[in-house]
C-alpha cells in the first residue's frame, strides 16, 4: 500500500498533541507524503505556528490514504469508527493514560518514517452492529468498536435481562447490566467487569454480566462471529435501562418489548502497525498482565 496523503487528527484540547501533529507533518512531508487536517482543527494548529493543508471534515478520510490520530484511546476510537466507513487505515499516537489501541508514544514519532517507505502492515479488527427495535421497526443503530453495554438506569434496583443467540434462549440475568464486547473491547469495560481477555485476532462476541445477582449467571458467554445476539429487558416496564455504545452513543430502553440486537458488522477497523509486538507483549506492557 502506497501512502501519498495522510490525515492528521490531533485532540485539540491537548497542546502537546497539536505540537506532535505538527512534527509528524514535517516527518511525512520529508518522505513525500502530504499531510492534511480538517478545517475545524486548522485554527488550533495555526495558533501554535503550524501550517498544514486542509480538507472539509466530510472529505478528510475519503480524500486521504491513512489517518494519524494524536490522543488517547477515546480519540482514536472515535476517529477509527469514522475511518471504518471509508476503509481508511488509522495509526494512533498515545496522549492518554493507557493507549491500548494506539501504536506509538510521542517519543517514538520518528517511526513514522516507516510509513513513507511502506514498512508497515494493517491489522483488521471486527466491529459490532448494534440496533434497538420493536415489531420489525428499527429505532436506533450504532457500530461498536469496543462494546455495547445494556445497563440499568438511575433507579438503584437490579434489572432483569434475557439473552438469546440465533433464536435460542441462553440466559436470564438479574444484574446491573450486560456488556457485549468485541475482542478489542475485551480489555476495556468488559475486563473491568471480570470478563475474559480475548486475542483481537479472533472474531468472537462475548457477553459479560455486571454485578449479577446469581452465582450460576455470573460467567461470561462467548459466541461465534455469525451469532445474532438479542437482549430484552423485562424490567423496563417499571425501571428503564440504557444502551451505551463505546461509552458515547446511548438509547433508553423503557419498553420490555424493545429488543437490542447485536451482530458482527460488515465494516472493520483497520489499524496501522509499525511494530512486531505480539498481543501478549502489548497486554503486559499496557496492563501488567502476564
Amino acid at each position: 500500500m502506497k501512502v501519498q496523503k495522510a490525515a492528521l487528527i490531533p485532540n485539540i484540547t491537548k497542546p502537546g498533541a497539536i505540537r506532535c501533529a505538527m512534527r509528524a507533518a514535517e516527518i511525512l512531508r520529508s518522505g513525500g507524503i502530504e499531510p492534511y487536517v480538517d478545517e475545524g482543527r486548522l485554527a488550533a494548529i495555526k495558533a501554535l505556528g503550524g501550517d498544514v493543508k486542509t480538507l472539509p471534515q466530510e472529505e478528510l478520510y475519503s480524500g486521504t490514504d491513512m489517518a494519524v490520530v494524536f490522543g488517547g484511546d477515546g480519540t482514536v476510537l472515535a476517529a477509527a469508527k469514522r475511518a471504518a466507513e471509508t476503509g481508511t487505515p488509522i495509526l494512533g499516537v498515545n496522549f492518554g493514560k493507557v493507549g491500548y489501541i494506539t501504536e506509538l508514544e510521542e517519543s517514538e514519532l520518528d517511526e513514522l518514517q516507516r510509513i513513507c517507505s511502506g514498512d508497515f502492515h494493517i491489522d483488521e479488527r471486527m466491529m459490532l452492529d448494534v440496533s434497538v427495535g420493536k415489531n420489525g421497526r428499527r429505532l436506533f443503530f450504532a457500530r461498536a468498536f469496543n462494546e455495547a453495554a445494556i445497563t440499568r438506569g438511575i433507579v438503584t434496583r437490579l434489572a432483569d435481562f434475557t439473552v438469546s443467540c440465533s433464536g435460542s434462549l441462553v440466559g436470564r440475568y438479574r444484574a446491573d447490566g450486560l456488556i457485549v464486547a468485541t475482542p478489542t473491547g475485551s480489555t476495556a469495560y468488559s475486563m473491568a467487569a471480570g470478563g475474559p481477555v480475548i486475542d483481537p485476532s479472533l472474531e468472537v462476541i462475548s457477553v459479560t454480566p455486571v454485578c449479577s445477582h446469581s452465582l450460576e449467571a455470573a460467567r461470561t458467554l462467548v459466541f461465534g462471529p455469525g451469532s445474532v445476539i438479542k437482549i430484552t429487558v423485562p424490567s423496563a416496564k417499571y425501571a428503564e435501562a440504557v444502551v451505551t455504545v463505546d461509552g458515547r452513543t446511548f438509547f433508553r430502553i423503557n419498553d420490555p418489548e424493545l429488543a437490542v440486537t447485536l451482530t458482527r458488522s460488515g465494516s472493520k477497523i483497520k489499524l496501522v502497525r509499525l511494530k512486531n509486538s505480539s498481543f501478549g507483549t502489548t497486554l503486559y506492557k499496557k496492563f501488567g498482565v502476564g
